[in-house]
């Protein structure tokens, strides 16, 4: 089950929470945790916030499309997490089966400049975007090597494959 608190911190009208839990929902059954009571946030920021954040956690001072703050390490493969998917959690955690995965971050203005620069549709662009800052928080880094940045993009594109992306 996913717990997602969404929030548009911009003026924009766009997608609603349905449109990302969707999303993400489909992501959590890909990723074989749906037995987990995971919980995250979905933040659609603009251009000041997103380079704020980048600034202060990352050390770059350029407006970025997506960032994700895991709550946890730990390895995304089902194999390395045991039968039930059992992850480096507290007891506590264990014994509720909740997953905190952490926070996402989506630069709006960046996902309508990408959309319109790539000619594909803002829910195609938020689609991927959400995917791929869902896969982050859910440990996997396209940034470690050529074979984790094959992994990554290949559950990206299952994922947006089955939602029809």
């Amino acid at each position: 089950m996913l717990d997602l608190v969404f929030k548009n911190h911009t003026t924009q009208k766009v997608q609603n929470e349905n449109f990302f839990k969707l999303i993400l929902d489909t992501g959590i059954e890909a990723l074989q945790i749906k037995d987990k009571n995971v919980e995250m946030s979905l933040n659609l920021v603009g251009e000041e916030k997103i380079k704020e954040l980048n600034n202060k956690y990352r050390n770059k001072n350029e407006v970025t499309d997506v960032l994700s703050f895991p709550l946890l390490e730990w390895d995304p493969s089902p194999a390395k997490r045991g039968d039930k998917g059992t992850l480096s959690e507290e007891s506590r955690l264990k014994k509720h089966d909740i997953l905190p995965l952490g926070d996402i971050f989506i630069c709006l203005p960046f996902a309508v400049k990408e959309a319109k620069r790539q000619n594909i549709s803002l829910e195609k662009e938020l689609a991927w975007l959400s995917v791929h800052g869902f896969l982050h928080l859910s440990g996997y880094d396209h940034e470690k090597s050529s074979e984790e940045k094959k992994k990554m993009f290949d559950l990206e594109n299952k994922i947006l494959k089955e939602l029809k992306y």
